[in-house]
């Protein structure tokens, strides 16, 4: 189980990540872009910009925790560990960051 504080936490450590909103719903952006979002209820949340093949499979594997949302994959944070959201969250990011960004990131990470 991952919680808001947990998930805002580790959204906001990704470089240059920023939280806003859009009607009513919590998002973290990164150059004015959502990777991330956090329903209103704070019981799920949508992935931006995953590999649509991995999104398909994770929806197939595991119906209760991950559905498919168009382009976007919604997590039901009650049956996702920490790490496992962490593992997503960074793909998001990395599918929405610039690649000059995400290759800076990789080098500071080494």
């Amino acid at each position: 189980m991952i919680t808001e504080a947990q998930i805002r936490k580790l959204a906001l450590a990704l470089p240059e990540a920023v939280e806003s909103s859009h009607f009513d719903v919590k998002d973290f952006r990164v150059k004015k872009k959502i990777f991330a979002t956090i329903h209103p209820t704070g019981k799920t949340g949508v992935l931006l910009r995953l590999d649509p093949d991995q999104r398909a499979a994770l929806a197939a594997d595991e119906p209760e925790t991950f559905q498919l949302r168009g382009t976007a994959l919604q997590v039901v944070f009650a049956r996702i560990s920490v790490a496992a959201y962490k593992a997503l969250l960074e793909q998001a990011w990395r599918g929405t960051a610039p690649k000059k960004l995400v290759a800076a990131f990789d080098t500071d990470s080494r």
